[in-house]
């Protein structure tokens, strides 16, 4: 297991030995649609679709703002998954803004400040006990992502078995003690993408046993863009922003470009906001948050001119694979080095810096018909090669493997 594995797929290997696998998740369910989330829920189901025994250990929370025990707390069946669900603990969280703040401006925690932090978020002891208990039935325990409660404390209750995915960030949450620790002292470290590796690497030189593995992607399901474009009264043409709608995904610098673009630019474009946040748009008629039926999510993109992505904080971003998967360009911001790094691989996008980047990669891709289908033909490409489940699993294995599971 080295930092060094590629992220081409290897030859296909034969089926390796069932394994009994935990995940450990904050959230977890179909109707869950946070990142790291959905990345937990597709690895537990792929894995026990392989042949591997998974149980998943999150908590009771369905709203990750509120942070409230809403589900029930046992064990139910997800497809061929055992969900065990624990209530979060109910602690005085007053403490937490005020260390937030802290570590977001760069100063340094105490370690004992550090786990406060971790435990007044999405935290849950009998979780923990359960995982300690049960410490020598699993080969290996997987825990998404670094900045969890859950995920730390797993780490904790099990670490000869612990397997970090990190979802890494270059922020100030990535240089805690805590997270440091996990990066150097778990039995293994799966990463997304080269990017997220060697940003682990300069936080951590000496990082646990690490692979690249990424995440495995299906084929879209697309009824076709004309049902999505009648079904929600959106008009052609329009750029798509899906995701957290905050100021760590560079939302609001998002609208500002778009609204100076409309100043100088006599052009009908529309710019879609989807998902849950608390940046709210100006009153715009060119800009509309909007609420989808996920299931018609594949033929919104299929419908898009182009995905705008424009965070910084991306360890792998799911929503440009699906992007392109409908054949559909997509436009980054070029301060997010996992972004650029995957329109270079890929051949399936452009960056910009500034508004005036901004400005000229919005004329290209609204002018130019042809460079659109062929950027989002080398995007379908990249991710069919390099994210197939496949592939992905292959990787998954052989990191397990090399780590002695």
């Amino acid at each position: 297991m080295t930092g060094s594995q590629a992220e081409s797929p290897p030859t296909r290997a034969r089926a390796p030995s069932p394994r009994r696998i935990g995940v450990v998740s904050p959230r977890f369910g179909a109707t869950i649609l946070g990142g790291a989330e959905l990345h937990a829920r597709w690895l537990a189901e792929r894995l026990a679709a392989a042949g591997h025994q998974v149980e998943v250990f999150t908590t009771c929370v369905a709203e990750s703002t509120r942070g409230e025990n809403e589900l029930p707390a046992g064990t139910e069946r997800h497809g061929p998954c055992l969900v065990h669900r624990y209530p979060v603990d109910r602690l005085d969280r007053r403490p937490r803004g005020p260390l937030e703040r802290r570590i977001r401006v760069g100063q340094r925690l105490s370690p004992d400040d550090e786990e406060r932090w971790l435990r007044t978020g999405l935290a849950s002891a009998a979780m923990e006990v359960a995982l300690r208990e049960r410490r020598r039935e699993f080969d290996a325990v997987l825990g998404l992502p670094y900045l969890s409660g859950t995920t730390y404390f797993a780490f904790q209750a099990v670490p000869e078995r612990f397997f970090l995915v990190p979802c890494l960030h270059d922020e100030p949450f990535a240089r805690m003690s805590t997270t440091r620790r996990m990066l150097a002292c778990s039995r293994g470290l799966l990463f997304n993408t080269r990017p997220e590796h060697e940003l682990a690497r300069r936080i951590v030189p000496d990082l646990a046993p690490s692979a690249v593995v990424g995440l495995g992607f299906d084929a879209p399901t697309v009824a076709g863009p004309e049902a999505f474009l009648a079904g929600y009264g959106v008009r052609r043409p329009f750029a798509v922003f899906m995701g957290r709608l905050d100021r760590d995904k560079n939302v609001p610098a998002l609208i500002r470009h778009f609204l100076r673009y409309r100043e100088r630019r006599d052009v009908e474009l529309d710019l879609l906001l989807v998902g849950d946040g608390n940046v709210e748009p100006p009153a715009d008629g060119h800009i509309r948050r909007l609420t989808i039926d996920w299931g018609d999510r594949d033929s919104m993109l299929q419908a898009a001119s182009v995905l705008v992505q424009p965070s910084v904080n991306e360890s792998l971003s799911i929503v440009m694979m699906q992007a392109w998967q409908c054949g559909t360009p997509v436009l980054v911001y070029a301060g997010g080095e996992v972004s650029t790094y995957h329109c270079r691989r890929s051949n399936g996008g452009l960056w910009f810096g500034n508004y005036p980047e901004f400005e000229e990669m919005v004329d290209r891709l609204l002018a130019d018909e042809s460079l659109r289908t062929a950027l989002g033909a080398n995007g379908r490409e990249y991710v069919r090669r390099e994210y197939a489940w496949p592939a992905v699993l292959d990787r998954l294995e052989a990191a397990l493997a090399s780590a002695g599971v």
